[in-house]
Order: C-alpha cells, then structure tokens, then sequence
C-alpha cells in the first residue's frame, strides 16, 4: 500500500508541472506510479532538472530540441506535447518548422510526412483557444 500512496503522490507532483499528457501516456504514467513510483520519481527529477533545473538553454530551445528528436524517432504522442510546450514558451510557428526540418536531415523526409500533419493539428488547436493565429516571422 505504501507503494500506491508513494506513485500517486509523484503522479500529482507531475500532473501539476506536466498538462498536456495525452491520454496513453499519462495512462502509461499510472501504470508506473503503481508499478514502479521509484523509477517514475526519477523520471520526473529528470526531467524537472533538464528543463527547469539547468539554464545554459531557454526553455523555448530546450522543447525544440525535443521537438526535433521526437520527430526524428517518429513519436507522434511526444510530437504533440511538446509542439504545444514550445508553443507555450514562447515558440513561433517558423521556429517548429525549422526544428522539424532538422530533424529530416537525421530522419529523411519521412520525418515531416509524420511530424507535419501534426504541427498544422496542434497549432490550429493552439489558434482556436487563442482565438487568434500564432505569430509568423518575417521572411
């Protein structure tokens, strides 16, 4: 029982940091938090010093790059999150684009047959809460 209590403790530290889990994942986080809530602690103290723990890269840059490795490795669920992370650090649609086009120098073009739909479907999410298109740069 300690085991639940301890997984369900670090599922919510997590959920407070991490919104935008898609349903399979956080599905995945459960399991983990009942299974494994050690290694699912680890994960998140990972995570929370990548991204928030360390400075040398804004965050901003930080989700591009994993914008572009989860392109390169077709992982559509993690596309989808951090499209939107990146969005919500401040991201514009050109500098997505460009780290997907990266990420084909590694992956082939494939990566932007997976990795494009999928920008255009969470960026039009991202407009219609906003009620407004997201910002272009100038060519």
């Amino acid at each position: 029982m300690e085991q639940d209590s301890k997984g369900r403790e670090v599922l919510e530290q997590m959920l407070k940091v991490r919104t935008s889990y898609p349903p399979d994942v956080l599905k995945s986080r459960e399991v983990l938090a009942r299974e494994a809530p050690e290694y699912l602690e680890l994960f998140h103290k990972t995570y929370l010093y990548v991204l928030h723990g360390r400075s040398a890269l804004p965050p901003k840059m930080k989700e591009l790059i994993i914008i572009a490795v989860d392109a390169a490795q077709f992982y559509e669920r993690g596309l989808r999150s951090h499209i939107r992370s990146a969005l919500e650090a401040g991201a514009t649609r050109d500098e997505i684009v460009e780290a997907l086009l990266a990420s084909s120098l590694a992956a082939g073009i494939h990566a932007l047959s997976v990795s494009l739909p999928i920008f255009d479907e969470v960026v039009g999410q991202w407009e219609n809460e906003r009620k407004e298109p997201l910002k272009q740069e100038p060519p």
